[in-house]
């Protein structure tokens, strides 16, 4: 069975989103990591293209990394167009599928959990090493 299906097994209480609700959530999500690419497309470009002089190759992982920013955007706008459209009464229950994720934040940010106010603040910035 895989990861996914043993995470969602025995889904504990339900609870209710408008599909709406939900597809903007992840527009919004999908919007901002859009934004964190192209800092990062900015940040590693000029390393790139030095790169790329001494191996063209390097020239098409900037380009990867454009189309991959271009994509995620893409998405964002789609799925937040698609929200606009959805009828409200077109419900579901987000919880079984939130059990795949497991940032807490972004899972509270989706409205798929509650916030825990016990939970320590990092900022975005924040990088934690795993130690």
């Amino acid at each position: 069975m895989p990861a996914v299906a043993k995470q969602c097994e025995n889904a504990g209480p339900t609870t209710t989103m408008a599909m709406s609700d939900v597809t903007d959530r992840i527009g919004n999500e999908l919007a901002e990591l859009a934004v964190a690419i192209h800092r990062l497309q900015v940040l590693i470009s000029p390393l790139l293209n030095e790169a790329a002089l001494r191996d063209p190759a390097h020239l098409k992982e900037l380009q990867d990394i454009d189309r991959i920013y271009q994509r995620v955007g893409n998405l964002a706008e789609f799925l937040a167009a698609l929200s606009l459209t959805l009828p409200q009464q077109w419900v579901l229950d987000p919880s079984t599928a939130s059990r795949v994720i497991t940032l807490s934040a972004l899972a509270t940010r989706l409205g798929l959990a509650e916030s825990d106010e016990n939970a320590p603040e990092h900022d975005s910035g924040d990088c934690d090493f795993f130690t």
